[in-house]
């Protein structure tokens, strides 16, 4: 009888480990993403038209197969890289309401504030501009749906274009610099933009089950209700998804 194939979530030293070797495939191709970008393209390709493994999808959205050094680092990678795919796939497929959720999407950001204070003065003044929070997350992301855009393109005139492409916003938003964004933009927090990212991962995870089960788009949010990210109705100057669209307000 065959076994089972683990998808236990990774453990800190197993996300080290795949980090480390990435690394390694990286120093052979400029196409290897980093864990942080990397996990961007599994959450794209979780809450996408047609989520898939990552044997499948990733020599689509990286253009060809990652250099491994032979068969052994090979399985290595790709059974660590299945792992957090599943646990990717959980988390995207969970019923969450709230981000706080144990169940909801944890993406793996690289903590740059802590990397630059390890790092030796002289190194540090070399680096430049670093990315902000979840920029490399949300390009990961955005670069799996231009690999797969010819599942992600909708008819010129289909209703859902709009849905999808504020949903994608919410990415370029968090992978734009702030020079490059409109000033009530810039207002916003790193931790309010990589939220609203987050929750365009789930709509956009209705988004395309709704359609795989034909059910009308309308369906996706109900016309009578504002979007989460729209100003609440009862005028708390709050978007809705804070305030009267947060289920703990709800008795």
């Amino acid at each position: 009888m065959p076994m089972k194939p683990d998808v236990t979530p990774l453990s800190d030293d197993e996300l080290d480990q795949l980090e480390a070797l990435l690394a390694e495939l990286a120093e052979r191709s400029e196409a290897v993403p980093d864990l942080e970008q990397l996990d961007g393209l599994l959450a794209a390709i979780a809450c996408g038209p047609r989520p898939r493994p990552p044997a499948e999808a990733l020599p689509q959205v990286l253009g060809a197969p990652l250099p491994f050094a032979d068969d052994a680092q090979r399985d290595t990678v790709m059974g660590l890289v299945e792992r957090r795919w599943q646990d990717v796939l959980r988390a995207v497929d969970a019923p969450v309401q709230r981000l706080d959720d144990e169940r909801a999407l944890n993406p793996l950001l690289t903590d740059w504030q802590s990397v630059l204070e390890q790092m030796p003065e002289a190194e540090r003044a070399s680096l430049g501009e670093v990315p902000g929070l979840g920029a490399v997350w949300a390009s990961g992301f955005l670069q799996a749906v231009d690999a797969c855009e010819d599942e992600w393109l909708l008819p010129a005139d289909d209703e859902g274009n709009e849905f999808v492409d504020a949903c994608l916003q919410t990415f370029e938003v968090l992978a734009s610099e702030d020079a490059e964004l409109p000033p009530e933009v810039r207002e916003m927090s790193r931790d309010e933009r990589l939220a609203d990212a987050l929750w365009a991962v789930y709509d956009l995870r209705d988004f395309w089950r709704d359609r795989a089960s034909r059910r009308p788009v309308a369906t996706v949010r109900k016309a009578p209700e504002p979007g989460r990210n729209d100003p609440c109705p009862c005028g708390s100057g709050k978007k809705y998804k804070k305030c009267h669209g947060d289920p703990s307000r709800q008795g």
